[in-house]
């Protein structure tokens, strides 16, 4: 109304009359250009609303955490060579098969100790015969004993005769046991469960009990090998929890156990490996992954105001910061709290802040080039749904 009565004033001449320039300005005209650049300036905010999306300050208990640097290493690894040399008469696997513990890897030749299984049985029947009739000798003359038609001196030759038997027939039947054995060893199985990573002969070839016809690798589980600062050794002990996550698989993150600290630390970086057993069923992990471990440390237990990472800004000047939104005339404003970050917890940080509370809203998406006062319209939030808005 006012702009519209200023506006009036300034074209009061009749229309057809040829205007002048005054010599002097109107004394209305700062407050003219005054109440335009007002009205300009409140559209501009109301259109600057930035689209964020909001998390909630939360009071948590986290742990102190080391943050490791490691590379995924197989659990369990066999270099799997025959018990014997022998040709090679079939092969079951290839680089990349994946086997249950038992199944076959290959056979060698083994025509030669079919033939001395055959003869060791033979002589164990032979052996089975001769202990037979022995004791078929020696009851009859316990039997001619009895009406006085047999000496004690048959008797106990009989008797000899039939424990001599016995022990023949036990040597043969230890000759074909070894006979199988021999035979058996001509065929190589998986001892554990696990993926082929690795094959060095083929059908056709000369194996040896000493070179490895292939490897295998356990995949049910995985192990990380980190480097632990010295500072931390006694802080970290078998069975404590671990997180782990992959550069091959961003996002991500596995739960994992402390297997063991290995007292056997570098000279030079005076760190120590500790190794994390994680579970990979469903074999999405692989030795050799680079990892990133955060490890709980013992004694660090506290209750903590944390926020999401990304809620996090650093500054140029080492600073870091998060952007609280408040609700002010019915309008969504941000403005930024200085922090001090502390531990971590997954994919929260804690936080220390003067003005910062529990139940605060902070930016955790649209924080980047936001200013104070900035009005801000928050959008709904798949990892904090009851953030959307600021009461």
């Amino acid at each position: 109304m006012l702009t519209q009565a200023l506006t009036r004033q300034f074209d009061s001449t009749p229309a057809g009359t040829h205007r002048r320039r005054p010599r002097h300005a109107s004394p209305w005209a700062p407050l003219l250009l005054l109440v335009l650049s007002s009205a300009g300036t409140d559209s501009s905010i109301a259109a600057e609303a930035v689209p964020v999306t909001l998390a909630e300050v939360r009071a948590e208990t986290l742990h102190e955490q080391a943050v490791l640097s490691g590379t995924a290493i197989a659990h369990r690894r066999a270099a799997l060579s025959p018990k014997v040399d022998g040709l090679v008469t079939e092969l079951f696997v290839d680089e990349g098969s994946l086997l249950q513990s038992g199944d076959p890897i290959l056979t060698l030749d083994d025509r030669l100790e079919a033939h001395a299984v055959d003869a060791a049985e033979a002589q164990v029947q032979e052996a089975e015969a001769s202990h037979s009739d022995a004791q078929r000798i020696r009851d009859e003359l316990l039997r001619l004993k009895q009406g006085r038609h047999a000496s004690e001196t048959d008797i106990r030759s009989a008797e000899a005769r039939v424990d001599m038997a016995a022990a023949a027939l036990a040597a043969e039947r230890a000759a074909l046991a070894r006979a199988q054995e021999v035979k058996r060893r001509h065929r190589l199985t998986a001892p554990f469960a696990g993926m082929v990573v690795a094959r060095a002969v083929e059908v056709g070839e000369w194996a040896k009990r000493d070179e490895p016809a292939v490897e295998l690798v356990a995949l049910d589980r995985i192990r990380v090998r980190a480097t632990l600062p010295q500072g931390d050794y006694t802080r970290v002990g078998r069975g404590a929890r671990a997180e782990v996550s992959f550069d091959a698989l961003p996002g991500r993150a596995f739960p994992g156990e402390v297997f063991a600290r290995v007292a056997s630390g570098d000279d030079r970086s005076r760190t120590f490996p500790v190794l994390i057993d994680i579970q990979n069923l469903d074999r999405l992990l692989a030795p050799g992954m680079s990892a990133r471990v955060r490890v709980d440390l013992a004694g660090g237990e506290g209750r903590v105001l944390t926020v999401p990472r990304d809620a996090i800004v650093a500054r140029a000047d080492g600073t870091r910061e998060v952007w609280r939104v408040r609700q002010e005339d019915g309008i969504q404003k941000a403005y930024p709290v200085r922090v001090r970050v502390g531990r971590a917890g997954g994919d929260r940080l804690e936080v220390e802040g003067e003005d910062l509370r529990v139940g605060d809203a902070v930016v955790m998406l649209g924080n980047e080039g936001l200013k104070p006062g900035q009005s801000v319209q928050p959008r709904q939030s798949a990892t904090e749904p009851d953030t959307a808005a600021v009461n």
